[in-house]
């Protein structure tokens, strides 16, 4: 099995959502991130009057996915299809390997529980 966490620019999110949704994955978990990645950071007004601020970070979403091994190249393809434009700074995508995987519900092992 792997686990693919892939942080991408949270303007984003909801084209990945609507790519991974196409390879009926058993589930998805994310969560808004920050990082201070390649991409420029947006000059944001600041309160009512007319002043502007640089932010320290820029908002992301990490998204992370377990699946099985011959489902990880698909679900980095659709990743890559729905955020990447081809310039540098827009995310990455990290896969690494899970021994083992447990349904709390029905302690149940392995990847019949993905």
């Amino acid at each position: 099995m792997k686990k693919i966490e892939a942080v991408i620019p949270h303007a984003r999110l909801e084209g990945a959502f609507a790519a991974l949704k196409e390879l009926n994955l058993g589930g998805i978990t994310y969560f808004e991130s920050k990082g201070t990645g390649e991409i420029p950071r947006p000059q944001m007004h600041s309160g009512r009057g007319t002043g502007t601020y640089t932010p320290e970070f820029n908002i992301n979403s990490t998204v992370m996915i377990v699946v099985s091994d011959s489902m990880a190249n698909k679900v980095i393809d659709k990743i890559l299809e729905s955020t990447s434009t081809g310039l540098k700074g827009e995310g990455k995508i990290f896969v690494s390997d899970i021994e083992d995987v447990v349904d709390i519900g029905t302690k149940k092992h392995g990847e019949s529980t993905i």
